[in-house]
């Protein structure tokens, strides 16, 4: 007997079709896995041996030969425990071959026949319907992650043989309802416990603060340099609250890569908060950027979409720091192993904070204690290519009594987002509808269309080339800053105003890393 189940696997954050080919046949008994299986489904073996006996059925007393097709491609994970059970109880199942056809499979089982939830079920539905699937059968304990997918029939099963008896006739509303009442029950408990926080809570530092803005309104990376406790941290967790919310297909997008990347058991469904990623400074280069032997993605794509915030930068291994480069430019990174390669998307805005010394004082009202020597070689860390990755500079004074103490009322988030929301309106009409494209991804061309600038301005810019030897990136760099002032002010055109605080949010660069890298 020669049956066919279908069944996905995961590669990246995608997923493609697996065809799980099962012949039973006369001779010696053998149960074996081919199709270049991973350890992991090697083992799927006992599992299922067990699964199928402890579920009350008779597992066949033959040679079995399970193929997993296309031979050619890696298969890992143990999600195709379920469908190998199911080829093998074919005899058992009363549904039409055409039925089957048209339906998929995933699930690890236990040795009891309990379905177990699996990483990657988002992605693995999506493909699923993408590719014209009508039905997928996935564990319970998983569809609170892909609920709320439509156009394709979602259907939870919580054991082997709950399986079949839905394949054979039984009924799956009360189970599916049963399970889309605990989502609420949950999405509600959720939402009172989140923890709330809001630029309001920001006392004092009204630069810091504006230059965040226009960080979060054109996408561009910031640094900032200040002694401990001035609020860097503070600020930088902030700023997600003040980013436009994310339209649907970017959510779909987050919702992917954490399906797959996250440990946890307990998953939530649809993402539709930014992430905000902080690794710590001792984090490997793996971590940061992805890799290992099994390619996984590392925090720059965790932050997708979000903020990737780098506290104590100067503290990173410098190796690491150099490989962030190439996926900051290229807003995704590529992962190479000996049989097969991963893209992993990249696209978040990079906002890093650190001490201006060692010790942490330099050009604070508190004495430094650190000699000339340590200060540059502590600021040294950063090299040259890296800090020209960086759009925004500014420095985190410490804040007063009177700042702290004062009753004023600071502008929330919500007022803040609105600005924002409103001048990337103004980059989406201007990059005709590419909601992906900011003002940092302006090419030359965009920056000759869309950064005109009066005569006024044209000679403060030239003032200000000359003077501070600008490279031809730290010009564009500039002009695409001025050009996201203008949009926060609804502006079509640049004015001088805007050149000018375009440059002052580079000053800092020039205070502490100009002689360092001259």
């Amino acid at each position: 007997m020669i049956s066919s189940i279908n069944s996905r696997n995961i590669i990246g954050i995608d997923s493609c079709d697996i065809k799980v080919e099962v012949d039973i046949g006369k001779g010696m008994p053998t149960f074996n896995i081919v199709g270049l299986a991973s350890t992991e489904i090697k083992e799927a073996r006992e599992r299922v041996k067990s699964a199928i006996t402890n579920s009350g059925y008779r597992f066949p007393n033959a040679r079995i030969v399970v193929n997993l097709s296309p031979a050619d491609m890696k298969k890992q994970g143990s999600f195709l425990d379920l469908p190998i059970s199911l080829g093998i109880l074919r005899d058992k199942i009363h549904s039409k071959d055409k039925e089957m056809t048209n339906s998929v499979f995933v699930g690890e089982l236990s040795l009891d026949g309990t379905v177990k939830s699996i990483k990657g079920i988002l992605p693995i539905v999506i493909g699923a319907r993408e590719n014209g699937y009508e039905k997928i059968f996935i564990p319970r304990d998983n569809f609170k992650e892909c609920s709320f997918i439509d156009d394709i029939e979602i259907v939870p099963v919580n054991s082997l043989k709950n399986c079949i008896s839905i394949l054979n006739g039984g009924t799956t509303k009360l189970e599916t309802e049963g399970v889309k009442s605990e989502i609420l029950k949950d999405e509600e408990q959720n939402h009172t416990e989140d923890e709330k926080i809001d630029f309001s809570d920001i006392k004092g530092n009204t630069y810091v603060k504006r230059c965040a803005e226009i960080a979060v309104a054109g996408g561009h990376n910031m640094l900032m340099i200040g002694p401990p406790g001035s609020g860097k941290s503070f600020l930088a967790k902030r700023m997600t609250t003040i980013l436009p919310d994310m339209t649907r297909d970017e959510m779909l997008e987050v919702s992917r890569i954490y399906s797959v990347c996250s440990n946890s058991v307990e998953r939530s469904g649809l993402i539709e908060r930014r992430p905000f990623r902080a690794p710590h400074h001792t984090s490997t280069g793996i971590s940061l950027i992805g890799g290992g032997t099994d390619a996984k993605a590392g925090e720059i794509t965790l932050a997708h979409k979000g903020i990737l915030f780098l506290d104590e930068v100067a503290e990173f291994n410098r190796k690491t720091l150099e490989s962030l480069r190439q996926p900051i430019e290229e807003k995704s990174v590529n992962i190479s192993r000996l049989k097969y390669s991963v893209t992993y998307p990249s696209d978040f805005i990079l906002v890093a904070a650190m001490n201006p010394c060692p010790c942490g004082y330099y050009r604070s009202n508190i004495e430094c204690r650190c000699r000339r020597y340590n200060i540059e070689r502590y600021l040294g860390k950063l090299s040259g290519p890296f800090l020209d990755r960086i759009d925004i500079f500014t420095e985190v004074k410490s804040v007063s009594f009177d700042e702290i103490n004062s009753k004023m009322k600071n502008e929330s988030s919500e007022e803040i987002k609105k600005r924002v929301e409103n001048a990337r309106k103004m980059q989406y009409k201007r990059f005709n509808g590419n909601a992906g494209k900011l003002n940092r991804d302006m090419n030359s061309s965009d920056i000759d269309e869309y950064c005109k600038i009066d005569e006024n301005s044209e000679k403060v810019l030239e003032m200000i080339f000359n003077k501070y030897r600008l490279s031809n990136r730290s010009y564009i760099k500039l002009l695409k800053v001025a050009r996201t002032i203008a949009d926060l002010d609804q502006r079509e055109n640049i004015k001088e105003s805007d050149i000018l605080e375009a440059f002052s949010m580079r000053r800092t660069y020039y205070t502490y890393f100009s002689r360092l890298h001259d």
